[in-house]
């Protein structure tokens, strides 16, 4: 199984979708887009025993200042042609499909209480169409597709209704999003759509345009 990069994913499709203003990554620029942030966003949801679909290997990321587990080493990424250190296990020395973390016993993580920000983040979804960008929390499109511990196939995590940990979880992600932003100089939509969480009725979508 091939090692996946995150930090691509995080820059390319979190950071470019929360951005409020153009920046480069890998000589390729990423221009604001309409953004529309569903109420959708507040759902719970429940991670479920004996699963570990969405552990396979790939880079365990982290910013200098955040908790992390041994093995996480700095490297160099740029935004705006300036180099930032991130600490990374890129979890090149194995080569089984899963996470080194991943209890295969449990399917439960050994180092949840310093899960990377790639894992952190799910089950936000920023799904990139032709007419922009949607903001929702939704299970994953191949959820069925992903190998559980168990041998067998499909997510089980559990989508549920919003409440008030779910706020309250949702907020902290992006906060986290939010200070990823910030540390790669990137300005962000975060700081608004959290105002719109703490002070709306939510029975509405919040709508960015370019």
């Amino acid at each position: 199984m091939p090692l996946v990069d995150s930090i691509d994913k995080i820059i390319t499709n979190y950071v470019s979708a929360a951005a409020s203003e153009p920046f480069t990554y890998r000589s390729r620029s990423f221009t604001p887009a309409r953004l529309l942030v569903s109420p959708l966003l507040l759902r719970s949801f429940e991670c479920q025993p004996a699963c570990g679909g969405c552990c396979p290997r790939f880079s365990l990321d982290y910013l200098p200042d955040e908790p992390m587990p041994a093995g996480a080493a700095p490297r160099c990424v740029e935004v705006n042609s300036v180099a930032k250190t991130v600490h990374s296990d890129l979890q090149d020395d194995h080569s089984d499909r899963f996470c080194r973390h991943l209890n295969k016993e449990t399917g439960r993580c050994r180092i949840h209480a310093l899960r990377p920000f790639s894992c952190d983040f799910e089950l936000i979804r920023f799904t990139h169409r032709r007419d922009g960008v949607v903001l929702n929390q939704k299970m994953y499109g191949r959820g069925w597709a992903m190998t559980r511990v168990d041998g067998g196939k499909g997510a089980t995590c559990r989508l549920g209704p919003p409440g008030s940990g779910a706020r309250r979880e949702v907020i902290r992600k992006l906060q986290r999003l939010g200070r990823w932003c910030e540390y790669f100089g990137v300005s962000s939509r975060v700081p608004v759509i959290i105002d719109w969480i703490e002070t709306s009725d939510l029975r509405r979508p919040l709508r960015f345009r370019p």
